[in-house]
């Protein structure tokens, strides 16, 4: 499965860089659907609950690096956006935005499965 999602990603980023975007696109959606396909079609025990638990950790993990990270970074670009040297662009907006959004679903999935 994982070798499916890589070459899905490698297929996007390397069609695109050579201008080939449609092909790119379609290799992509090959290996993903490739990989996404393989636990339907296998007799085998791919994932159990010691999968379900390192998921769940990683998850944990990732959610509170990134929490931390974003409460010391956007407080700081907004006392910076007082100063001349920096200005709030659309990389830096989307981030927020995106980073915003993805705390909120985070924030309402917990709710719900609570």
């Amino acid at each position: 499965m994982v070798a499916c999602f890589v070459f899905a990603g490698i297929a996007l980023g390397v069609g695109t860089a050579l201008e080939f975007p449609l092909v790119a696109v379609g290799l992509y959606v090959l290996g993903m659907a490739g990989g996404m396909m393989i636990p339907y079609t296998t007799n085998y025990t791919l994932f159990d609950e010691r999968d379900d638990t390192i998921h769940q950790r990683a998850s944990g993990v990732t959610l509170a690096v990134f929490g931390w990270l974003a409460a010391i970074v956007f407080p700081s670009l907004v006392a910076l956006s007082t100063t001349p040297h920096f200005e709030w662009g659309p990389v830096t907006m989307t981030l927020s935005i995106t980073t915003a959004v993805v705390y909120i679903t985070y924030g309402l999935l917990l709710g719900y499965y609570r």
